[in-house]
């Protein structure tokens, strides 16, 4: 018999994901409810549903940033707290301001080291500058963030999560405020990413032809809940699911309102 959070294989690995009977509830108002799944490493999977879902708060709860009500989380076989140290997180709302005068090596040494760097030492640069080559933005390196276009800001962050080398990547809808050429070369750089370097990747999207070009399980939420959960070809096969999941919602750039994304 397999052991709960545990591959049925003879590597024994952790899950990288472990999610039982999740519930959350923010000043009496519920936001997941028994929400429950298991994702093995090396798996990419999107996260998908309308706006106001849990998608974001689920995310929150993985990673240890919200307390949940009743339930648990396993993070890469440890607990949310310990596992998030192993995990690359791009929030969907960055936390800075787009005209503080900071250039992009100094972002990611800040994250590298945790505390703003008076300097920049040549190995953080040349960490930052390995994190940039892998999402194509080298370039980018010396270039302050108020001069970065949407794309650009993305793949920042992305290299920003990839320079300490995590083995788990979570992405809270990555292509918004992005152009369509963009979309379409940060879905391509994230599926090159998954399969080369092998790496467990979770993603919240709106987006149909990301779900079809990278997923490998996905899940659907509404109201809170874990509507389906699975392979991706076999749910899509479904129309009633597919025009649910999908309809209004094909590109990135339907986030938020004002109200704020659960």
């Amino acid at each position: 018999m397999n052991q709960p959070g545990f591959r049925g294989d003879d590597s024994h690995k952790p899950c990288a994901i472990e999610v039982k009977a999740l519930s959350l509830a923010i000043e009496g108002r519920t936001i997941l409810e028994d929400v429950s799944f298991n994702l093995d490493a090396g798996e990419f999977l999107c996260i998908c549903g309308p706006n106001g879902a849990g998608k974001t708060m689920l995310l929150k709860a993985v990673l240890g940033l919200s307390k949940p009500t009743l339930g648990s989380v396993s993070l890469l076989g440890l607990s949310p707290r310990e596992g998030r140290r192993k995990t690359g997180y791009v929030p969907q709302r960055k936390n800075f301001d787009r005209m503080f005068p900071a250039r992009v090596v100094e972002v990611i040494a800040a994250h590298l080291s945790g505390a703003w760097p008076l300097v920049v030492s040549a190995e953080a640069r040349d960490k930052a500058a390995a994190a940039l080559r892998i999402v194509g933005g080298e370039h980018l390196l010396d270039k302050e963030l108020r001069d970065l276009s949407g794309g650009e800001l993305q793949r920042a962050f992305l290299a920003r999560a990839l320079a300490a080398e995590p083995e788990l990547l979570i992405l809270d809808e990555p292509m918004a405020g992005v152009d369509a050429q963009g979309i379409s070369d940060i879905t391509s750089l994230l599926d090159g990413i998954a399969k080369q370097r092998r790496l467990t990747i979770v993603m919240i999207t709106h987006s149909l032809a990301v779900v079809e070009h990278c997923a490998t399980k996905l899940i659907f939420m509404e109201a809170g809940k874990i509507r389906a959960f699975g392979n991706p070809s076999e749910l899509l096969r479904d129309p009633s699911f597919h025009e649910l999941a999908f309809t209004g919602h094909d590109h990135e750039h339907a986030v938020t309102s004002g109200k704020g994304e659960y």
